[in-house]
């Protein structure tokens, strides 16, 4: 179902959507600002580099690229093409390498541009999940290795990745005390603000936390002057040198480009590299952002990559950094209300601010914390939960994450990329798939009543899935049908992505429906896994409250099914904007009052990197279709949510029922819809029974209390929306 109450673009959209887009923009500037400076020191680069390219990306780019709610500027996964253009052609003058590399960035950001020109934002299809998320494995332990050394206080002498790691292990013996106590503390900060379910605490960004403790704590130790501390019988030095530094003058911060080097190897080989991850990770963090939108809006990947391309080009002209659609202030964006790229360009004027009048404040910021901040985020792009989760989709998945880390890590990413994609597509050869088929998909299409029919034979995988795409995308204004009697392998990749165009299809009010697939065995119980005719039939392993449910379920005549699925029907409602839904577990079926019924544990991801985590709830989906409910969050009224109100936030209030409107906190667009909706008999229910959330997206009611349910409170919440059901269906 198409949502119409789609945000205004352009000038419109300002004059609609300014104060959302202005509150949510300062809340980014806040976690940008200190990301900014930590990754552009990492990087090699002075730490006004990383402010020059987010103000850049949202000032510029905002205005020109093709996403809606993505916010630009330098990215941690760059961090490593950028030092290793630097130390590539400074060849150990890191001063001269900098101007170099600022060549390499302007170069490549011209084939960054043609990338999108030439309309190559569809190659970001081709690449294979696991071989990119190896890739990223393998940026984060580079980061969190170089990166250890500053948060511990020591150099390190090795150039060699091998070298540097084998420092590990002295470095700590011999950290700087005052250094990596405010690392540590920083880190915990990070940990924590995770854990901490306080609406309060949530509200200012993690890195802010950092900063207030880092900021004071340096400032009590004296940081600011020069001297020695000794700690077991060990002199270190501290003073401002562990500082952010920023020139007095913006002006003479601003650095050109020296392409004295545009005749060697070594420059083309940066410029590729630069251009290459750049993109990859642009066209992925855009995609990823487009499915944590509200309003599932979408990218034109081509208008974005060219837009990334003249930021590029345009930031490293005054001495910036290359800059993506960052995952983890755009998720945060999305997180904090954003409704268009306005919110990316007033974070970029509020980093402008701060540039201009705080630095004093500035260069009172810790670069151990800076270091902290770039570790944390290393650990979560290399977490054993990313390694844990490729092995849930396959082990085919799996070995090829892994070769691909360790290339990148042996070698460097190019080479590393390549491997990946050459051995997952050895994979697939091994797997029986004929060489005819690897890059050509085998179908014929026809047409039934209202449906277009793709019938498929062979192997669908990730190396002839663009032209599968084409056909899919020539028949996307028609319902479709896919036939998979003659397919052998549907491999990871192409799964995603179909998943993927079913969820467009809905929000286009068109069906997409996938038939004849009952000979695919998928190789592991996640909904995105392989499928294979030669797989066997995986066998679903029961936990305890598994069968605790099986048995609840057989109690009461409900279908249960302990496997998973990827939980397209939850995608609209609000409880889950802003986050990615993963997958389904655990699904009860059943009939309440002759609606049909889903309860099922719903794993959702909440923001990314640096602050990502997920979130398992047990929710009950009532489908209400034809009923005319209206869209709306109902939930219990807590303390902020009060102070919210004052402070502008919209709470749905009703005069006539100050109980029901003290207990709860009500919004949604439509506020006369809503409020016709809530009539007595409904209010006076929910005023004694509030222990339930509802969410509404106008087709169904979600029903959750947050957290997973043991199997008696699922009885209990079962009943709860039987009484409910009963009191809408007398409305």
């Amino acid at each position: 179902m198409k949502n119409i109450n789609i945000p205004k673009t352009g000038l419109s959209g300002l004059k609609a959507h300014w104060k959302d887009d202005l509150q949510a923009g300062f809340s980014i500037s806040l976690i940008a600002l200190p990301l900014c400076l930590g990754i552009a020191i990492a990087s090699g680069f002075p730490p006004i580099a990383g402010l020059f390219a987010a103000i850049v990306g949202g000032l510029l780019v905002s205005r020109v690229n093709g996403s809606w709610v993505t916010i630009t500027g330098p990215a941690a996964g760059l961090i490593v093409v950028n030092l290793g253009a630097i130390e590539s052609l400074g060849q150990g003058d890191n001063v001269a390498g900098y101007h170099y590399a600022l060549a390499a960035i302007f170069t490549a950001g011209i084939f960054i541009f043609l990338f999108g020109l030439l309309k190559a934002g569809k190659l970001g299809d081709f690449f294979p999940t696991s071989v990119v998320h190896g890739m990223l494995a393998a940026i984060g332990v580079i980061i969190i290795i170089k990166q250890l050394f500053v948060a511990l206080g020591v150099r390190a002498h090795g150039h060699e990745l091998y070298e540097v790691i084998n420092e590990v292990p002295t470095a700590i013996r011999h950290a700087n005390p005052e250094v990596a106590l405010i690392a540590v503390l920083s880190v915990l900060i990070l940990i924590g603000h995770t854990k901490i379910k306080s609406k309060f605490i949530r509200m200012v960004p993690a890195p802010m936390w950092v900063l207030m403790m880092a900021i004071p704590l340096e400032l009590w130790m004296d940081w600011q002057h020069e001297h020695e501390v000794i700690f077991l019988g060990e002199h270190h030095k501290v003073g401002p040198q562990l500082l952010v530094h920023l020139p007095a003058n913006v002006m003479d911060g601003i650095v050109f480009p020296d392409f004295g080097k545009i005749a060697t190897g070594a420059f083309w080989v940066a410029v590729m590299t630069i251009a290459l991850v750049t993109g990859i990770e642009s066209l992925l963090s855009a995609l990823a952002v487009d499915t944590l939108d509200p309003w599932k809006r979408k990218s034109n990947l081509n208008k974005d990559l060219g837009a990334m391309g003249v930021g590029a080009s345009v930031s490293s002209m005054i001495g910036g950094l290359p800059m993506i659609s960052e995952i983890v202030r755009s998720s945060a964006n999305v997180t904090n209300g954003a409704r268009t790229q306005w919110s990316n360009f007033f974070h970029a004027g509020f980093l402008l601010v701060f540039m201009l009048l705080l630095r004093p404040v500035i260069e009172m910021i810790p670069l151990s914390a800076l270091a902290a901040m770039l570790v944390y985020t290393g650990y979560k792009l290399a977490s054993p939960k990313e390694f844990k989760h490729v092995y849930e989709i396959g082990k085919s998945e799996l070995l090829v994450f892994v070769v691909t880390l360790l290339v990148v890590l042996a070698t460097d990413l190019l080479i590393g990329i390549a491997v990946g994609i050459i051995v997952n597509m050895a994979l697939i050869l091994f797997k029986g798939v004929a060489p005819g088929n690897l890059f050509k998909v085998k179908a014929t299409i026809s047409s039934e009543s209202q449906s277009t029919i793709l019938k498929l034979a062979g192997a669908c995988v990730f190396t002839n899935y663009l032209g599968l795409k084409k056909m899919l995308h020539a028949h996307g204004d028609k319902n479709i049908i896919l036939d998979l009697t003659g397919v052998s392998l549907l491999d990871h990749s192409v799964v995603h992505h179909l998943h993927g165009f079913e969820r467009d299809q809905e929000q286009k009010g068109l069906k997409f429906k996938i038939v004849n697939d009952d000979h695919l065995n998928p190789v592991s119980e996640h909904p995105l896994a392989e499928r294979s005719v030669k797989a066997p039939k995986y066998e679903i392993k029961i936990s305890e409250r598994d069968a605790k449910l099986q048995e609840l379920a057989g109690e009461k005549g409900w279908k249960y099914d302990p496997g998973s699925d990827h939980p397209t029907r939850w995608a609209d409602f609000p409880v889950f904007n802003g986050m990615k839904l993963v997958r389904e577990n655990n699904i009860i079926t059943m009939n309440i009052n002759g609606w049909p019924c889903v309860i099922a544990d719903v794993v959702a991801r909440e923001g990314a990197q640096l602050t990502r985590e997920d979130h398992s709830i047990t929710a009950l989906y009532l489908d209400t279709k034809g009923m005319g409910m209206p869209a709306f969050s109902l939930k219990k009224e807590q303390f902020i949510d009060k102070v919210l109100e004052r402070a502008g936030w919209d709470d749905i209030d009703f005069d006539d029922y100050p109980e029901f409107s003290d207990k709860y906190f009500l919004t949604g667009n439509d506020k006369g819809a809503i409020k016709s909706f809530f009539r007595e008999g409904l209010v006076r229910y929910l005023e004694s029974n509030n222990g339930y959330a509802l969410n509404s997206d106008g087709r169904g009611l979600l029903i959750y209390k947050g957290g997973e349910m043991g199997p008696e409170e699922i009885g209990r919440l079962a009943a709860y929306a039987g009484e409910l059901s009963s009191v809408l269906k007398e409305q």
